[in-house]
Formats: structure tokens, sequence, C-alpha cells
């Protein structure tokens, strides 16, 4: 191979060198980037309602945004009627939840019509606890969203 063979392969060689380290840098400032503008705390979002033979079943996801796991975490809900009332009022309990973790869960409303409901209220973080963690910061730090049809949140 000629010299100027090799100097055009060491070139390629160093351009592929530039391109990856290039790549590797932007996904770590993305990464980094994502890390700070979510925020910090809980975060629970209802997804979605669908009737599931008597029941209306609630699909939610919870997001744990604090730089610690949790070892228990729960939300109390509270159902309420056309008519204003509630009908009924609950823990839905999520469980552990890894630091930076996303986790969607189904819980069914026992002896109830979704197109009966009209709101759906947070009432608050009932269960909330890890290494540094308690209730109340989690109360503090924490945020909801709705993508279905009735109202929700605190």
């Amino acid at each position: 191979m000629g010299l100027a063979k090799r100097n055009v392969h060491l070139m390629c060689s160093i351009a592929l060198c530039v391109a990856v380290i290039g790549q590797s840098v932007h996904a770590q400032e993305a990464s980094v980037l994502e890390k700070e503008l979510a925020p910090a705390g809980l975060h629970l979002e209802l997804n979605r309602l669908e009737q599931n033979g008597a029941a209306c079943r609630a699909t939610l996801i919870v997001r744990n945004g604090f730089e610690a796991g949790l070892d228990e975490t729960g939300f109390e809900l509270v159902m309420f009627e056309k008519a204003g009332l509630i009908s009924l009022m609950t823990v839905f309990d999520f469980g552990m939840l890894p630091a930076g973790k996303t986790m969607v869960r189904r819980f069914d409303l026992p002896q109830t019509e979704c197109n009966g409901l009209t709101r759906i209220l947070v009432n608050g973080v009932s269960r909330c606890a890890g290494e540094g963690i308690v209730v109340a910061r989690c109360q503090t730090n924490f945020t909801t969203a709705n993508r279905a049809e009735i109202e929700f949140g605190r």
C-alpha cells in the first residue's frame, strides 16, 4: 500500500473516531439535559379509563423523579359520580419504585361504570418512603397529568 493510501486510511480512521466520540458526547449531554428537565419528585398520570366487566379499569403511570428509590408508594384517590357524590375512596398502592423509573399500573374499581365517573381527585400521597425521602417531601414534590376524558388532579 502506498503512502498516500495509508494517509487516506489514517484520516478516515481519525474521522470515524471523532464522529463516534462526538455522538457519545452528544448522547451524554442529552441524557444530562433530560435529567435536568425532568421534575424531581413524584409524577402521577391518569392515562386511561376503560370498562372491564362490572369494574372500571384505571390505567395510571407513575414516575419517580427522586435521586433515591422508594420502598413504598401509594396515592389516595377519590372517585366522584355525575351527581357530585363520592362513589369510592381508596389508596392505590404502587409498591417499590426505583429512582428515575416510570411504571404503569392498572387498578379495577369494583362495581363502577367508567361513564358514570366525572372526576377523580388525588387526595394526596399516602405512602412514600425511601432513603432520605419521607411522605412530606413526596407531597411537596408531586405533580399530576391527565389523558383521560374526565377531570383528574389535586
